[in-house]
Parts: C-alpha cells; structure tokens; sequence
C-alpha cells in the first residue's frame, strides 16, 4: 500500500474512532437539542458512516455520505479530507485536489493534510507543486522527516540533483549515518557525473558496512571509471581478503588488469575461475559475457582477442548445459573466423535448446556457407521435426538438396515453405530457389512463372534477376527482357563478376558479340573468373572468327574446372 494512504488510512481510522465516541454522547442528549443541533449531530453521523464505508471500500457510498456530512460542515476539514481521500481511490483527482486544498486550507498545522495533497499532485503528473506543497509542510513541520524524504525523492524526479541532496544531508544531521540516504545521494551524484563525490558517499558507506562485498565491487567500479586502477585494485583486494573465491571479485580484478595492460594476469585470472569446478556454469557464462564485450569495445586488440579466445573455448570445453552459452561462443568464433568451432558450439546448443528456432538456423545457414551439404541435409531434417513449418529452416533445407541437385526433395520442401506466412524478402527468395529448382528440373515453364512472381514480389534482389536473365538467355526466349534483367542485376550489384558475365553471355545469345565480350573480359579483370566465364569467353571469340585465343580460354576453363570434359572436344575441335 502507499505510504501516504497508508497514513491516511491511519487517520481516518483514528477520526472514526473519536467520532464514534462523540456520537454516542451526542445520541444520548439528541432529544434535547435543537433542529440546528439535530442536524449537526446527522452531518457528524453521515461523517462517520461514510468513514466506515470508506474503510469497507465502498467508494461511493463514502462519497455519497460525506457529501451530506459536507452540505452542513463545509468547514470541517476532517470531512474535506475524508472526502479528498476518496475522490483519490477513485481516480477522481479533480475533486480529490479540491477537497484536499479545503483541508490544508483550514487546519494548514496538520502533516497529513499537506502529505494528502501532495500525493494527489503525483498523481496528476505535477510534481513541480508537489515540491511546493512539501515546501508549504516545511514551515510548519521543518524537521519533520516524511516531509524532508518525500522533497528529496521529489526533487529526485524534478532532475534537481543537487537540491535533493541537500535535503538528504540535512536528514543525516537529524536522523544520523543511514546508509539508505547515503546510497540515494550516490545514485544522485552518478546521475550528475560527480565522480569524485559518488566515491566519497562509497567510502562512507564502506565505513558504515567494511564486510560488504557489493559496496566494495561498486566503489571499485567506480574507481576504475575514474581511470584509478591502483585504488580499484586495493579495495578488490579488500574484497577478496574477505571472501577469496568470490567470482564477481575476480572479473573485477580482471578488468583492472585489462586497464593496467597486464594482459597474462588478466588472462591467468580468467582462466582459473574457468577451470574451477566449484563456480557455477551462470558465473563462467558472466565470465564469457565480461571478455566477450571487451573484445568488442577494442576488436583490433590481439591480446584481448586471445583472452577471449581461451575463455570461449574453456567454455565449451567444461560442457555446461546451457544452450545460451554455446550460442554466445557461436558468435565469438564466427566473429573471429572460425567457423569449425562456431559449427560446433552451434550443434551443442541445438542439442540443449532444440526448440529455438534462431539457433537452428544460424547452425543451418553456417554449414550451408561451407557448402557442408550433406550436413545441411542431416540436420535441417532434425530441425523441422523439432520446429515443424518453419519457413526459414525449410528454405534453408531446400537449398541444401538444390545444391546437391536433389532437386525432387529441394522441390518438397521449398513448396512447403512457400505456402507458409513470410515477410516479403524471404517469400520472394523461396521462389526464386523453387525456379532454380525448376531449372534443375528442365521445367521451364515453372521455372519462368517462378522467376516473374519472385521479382514482382522483391525489386530489390539481384540473385533473382540475374538467375531469370540467365535462364531465360540459355533458353533462347525473351531475349530483350533477359538483356533488362541481366542489366538489373548489375544496376543492383555493380561489382559482381557473375552478373557482368551473364550481361554479356545475353548480348552473346542476341548477337552483339561486342559487347558481350566487353562485358565478359570486365568479369574476368574484375577479379578471379570462374570456369564458366573462362569458357563463355572462348565462345565468344569463336563467334569472332578467332579460334586459336578461343581454345586458349578454353583450356583455362578447363584447368579451372576439370570436370567440364567436354571442353576437350571444343579444344580439339580443327574447325
């Protein structure tokens, strides 16, 4: 319950009491009294029933009954302040704020009365005359300390730091050492960046409490902020004289080695928390977490790199049953390119969190950027059976057959992904795997009705457009829409090599043996040509009536590509 209805809730049981008392005096005498009597005496009743209702939590018939108490005793602030009280649990805060002020107003000496409306500016959100009204209480309670702690939290809120702390030291002269007021006015001075001065409420609290750990690891947190890594290091000192196998006392002593450069004992320091059988695989994943963020802060930082590294594969190593933790190393190791024991951290998490769905996919998508097929296959059929219609994990698994040229299965399951909801990017790429599928395939009806929906679907995709302006070329068809498409592609992705090829492979199928060579020889000075361009050069050069440099680049694509056999023939060829 709040603290202020709390309070109010105290008195208001307290006003209930002493009325009852003076209506059952009253009622002895009420035949002798006058109508004007009488009827204070009924407004003194509907008062104290009201109060009752409102202790019964009958809001309403509280209000109802106070009112007519109020109708007579307009004056009374124990019924204006009953009344505010009401209006307040019920939300009414207009009403509350009036009957609250009538009730300050005449009895401006009593606490609560200032304390009921000041709540009631909380609520409404202005704590600028909540501040005011604290500050109207202090003239008649200045030592009082409700009224000082509500100001300081006030002030707190207001963003008047300084003024807030004022406050909380004048507390400490009258209450003495709190360590609860100490901690409030270091949250302050680290709000307003004062170092210096949170370190000095840090020493005090240190003082009050010297065997607390977590005092001592914030204050040499906060020494280490201050680029004071002798004074961090004594007070972690401290704290591990007090408790040696402490783990948070011991990253702590890390980073400071870390800040001192002394990378072996920071490294040492980790290594054996790591090692130790005692410390609980949640503190070795802190451990990880705590390396892993310096490695991002300083990437460049081959010690650091090396630290983590020992970490990471610690981690692994001592096989903690956390799926998280294997995931976070997946990404360090990916990060610093090492895929093999990214794969294998990542096939340890999916064996602890089979149901997780992300890391089922970075497990799939990594194996398939190693061209591990096979491996793909194994465990994307593992996937869906633990995650079943999962568009991504299908899409994946469908690939992984289409580039084995398993193009039944990829087909199964690429149809099945593409009836499930996606975003649009991932929809479109299912159908253009599908067309390429197709293509495997031989069915290039399929194939073209595939392409045209993946590009109407995404305009952005160069992969698409370059795959339906290649196809479309091998095929002989459409060639003025294959040469837009071709030239797309690159419009989308300028540097690449295969789409520069196709461009010129389509002007090679539309007869413009000149730019079509143009466009190849771009590929092939653009970077490290594939078979496939080697051998589009030689055709193109053939078709230019200059056969010997025409067999030149088909021996390269065959050097290239030993399984392209039947290049002998082309080379062979006496024409």
């Amino acid at each position: 319950m709040n603290t202020i209805l709390l309070h109010n809730r105290i008195a208001s049981a307290y006003i209930f009491t002493i009325m009852l008392c003076i209506f059952a005096t009253s009622s002895v005498f009420a035949q002798n009294k006058t109508v004007e009597e009488q009827e204070y005496i009924a407004a003194k009743t509907a008062y104290i029933d009201g109060l009752a209702a409102f202790e019964n939590n009958n809001y309403e018939e509280a209000i109802s009954l106070l009112n007519k108490a109020y109708v007579k005793l307009p004056n009374h602030p124990g019924i204006n302040f009953a009344l505010a009280d009401a209006y307040l649990q019920i939300n009414d805060l207009e009403n509350a704020e009036y009957y609250s002020k009538q009730a300050r107003t005449l009895n401006p000496a009593n606490k609560w009365y200032h304390l009921q409306l000041v709540e009631i500016y909380k609520a409404i959100g202005n704590n600028e005359a909540a501040a005011k009204e604290l500050r109207n209480a202090l003239t008649h309670h200045p030592k009082d300390i409700d009224i000082l702690y509500d100001l300081a939290q006030i002030y707190t809120e207001l963003g008047k730091l300084e003024q807030s702390n004022t406050i909380y030291n004048k507390l400490l002269q009258l209450k003495g050492e709190m360590t609860s007021i100490r901690i409030e006015k270091l949250k302050n001075f680290n709000k307003l960046n004062m170092k210096d001065s949170a370190i000095v409420e840090l020493e005090k609290i240190r003082s009050m409490d010297p065997g607390n750990i977590s005092t001592l690891h914030l204050l040499s947190n906060y020494y280490l902020e201050l680029n004071k890594p002798d004074e961090a290091r004594d007070v972690i000192e401290n704290a591990l004289q007090i408790n040696s196998t402490n783990p948070k006392s011991r990253i702590i002593l890390a980073d400071i080695y870390l800040t001192q450069t002394k990378w072996d004992s920071a490294q040492t320091t980790l290594a054996t928390l790591m090692d130790d059988s005692t410390v609980d695989h949640q503190t070795k994943e802190e451990v990880a977490h705590f390396i892993y963020g310096k490695y991002n802060n300083n990437p460049s930082n081959t010690a650091i790199q090396q630290a983590a590294d020992n970490i990471f594969k610690k981690l692994i190593q001592n096989a903690p049953k956390s799926g998280k933790a294997y995931a976070l190393a997946a990404d360090f190791f990916l990060n610093t390119d090492q895929p093999q024991y990214a794969i294998r951290a990542l096939e340890r998490a999916t064996e602890l969190n089979p149901s997780n769905d992300s890391i089922w996919q970075q497990r799939l998508q990594l194996l398939l950027e190693q061209r591990k097929f096979e491996e793909v296959i194994k465990a994307g059929k593992q996937a869906i059976q633990n995650i079943p219609q999962d568009p991504i994990l299908l899409y994946i698994l469908g690939n992984a057959y289409l580039s084995s040229q398993q193009y039944d299965s990829a087909k199964k399951h690429l149809k099945e992904a593409s009836t499930l909801p996606a975003r649009r990017q991932l929809k479109a790429n299912i159908w253009g795997s599908l067309a390429d599928t197709h293509a495997g395939l031989k069915n290039w009806d399929s194939a073209f009705e595939y392409y045209q929906k993946a590009t109407d679907l995404d305009t952005q995709n160069p992969v698409i457009y370059n795959n339906y302006a290649y196809y479309l070329s091998q095929q002989g068809k459409e060639l003025s829409k294959a040469e837009k498409l071709a030239l797309r592609a690159l419009e989308l992705s300028p540097d690449n090599t295969s789409f520069m090829d196709t461009v010129g492979w389509v002007y090679y199928k539309q007869g413009q043996l000149k730019k079509a060579r143009k466009y190849i020889q771009k590929a092939i000075n653009s970077g490290n040509p594939n078979a496939e361009t080697l051998e589009h050069m030689g055709d193109v050069l053939l078709k230019l009536e200059q056969p010997d440099e025409a067999k030149k680049w088909w021996q390269k694509a065959l050097e290239k590509d030993p399984t392209r056999t039947h290049l002998k023939e082309k080379i062979s060829d006496e024409t």
